[in-house]
């Protein structure tokens, strides 16, 4: 065996349980949390590949775009003079109030259209901002304290198995 042509097939199938493992467990907690109106954000979590690179194995997952938002929430976006062009897309703002259902409170007696609600929910967004919801760290924490051990003991095994193939 030539000594750069090392293996290490326990520490990838390890990777590859944690990253399986990371995705359950977000995905259990977006749901606990009731972060999961259309589903979208659950359906696009997917692990995508391990790469071993300058003696790095890194493994990645996709996720829908806005995940960054559950996750750190937004702060309040106070700009006077284009307000409307800063404000949370109506668009999908009104995809969430079917999906969910949000239900309106009447307003003085008067029940709003689903284009003033998108209006009134967009402002508060824009307004007062997102709560983060940090499930994702959340789930990182659990997974890697859940597999670490798993984790260094496969690197263990395969660098024994790589000492144990080279020849003195």
């Amino acid at each position: 065996m030539e000594t750069n042509a090392l293996t290490f097939p326990n520490l990838e199938k390890a990777i590859n349980d944690f990253i399986s493992d990371f995705i359950n467990t977000y995905k259990g907690l977006l749901i606990r949390d009731d972060k999961k109106a259309s589903g979208d954000l659950l359906r696009s979590i997917k692990p995508i590949e391990i790469n071993f690179e300058s003696s790095k194995y890194t493994g990645s997952i996709s996720l829908a775009y806005y995940w960054k938002y559950i996750e750190y929430g937004t702060g309040p976006q106070h700009i006077p003079d284009k307000r409307q062009q800063y404000w949370p897309p109506r668009d999908k703002i009104l995809k969430w109030i079917k999906v969910k259902p949000v239900i309106p409170r009447p307003n003085n007696g008067i029940m709003p259209t689903e284009k003033q609600l998108t209006f009134l929910i967009s402002r508060k967004i824009h307004d007062d901002g997102i709560k983060p919801g940090k499930q994702f760290t959340e789930a990182l924490n659990l997974t890697w304290a859940k597999n670490k051990n798993k984790i260094s003991d496969a690197i263990s095994i395969d660098l024994q198995s790589n000492i144990d193939l080279i020849k003195i």
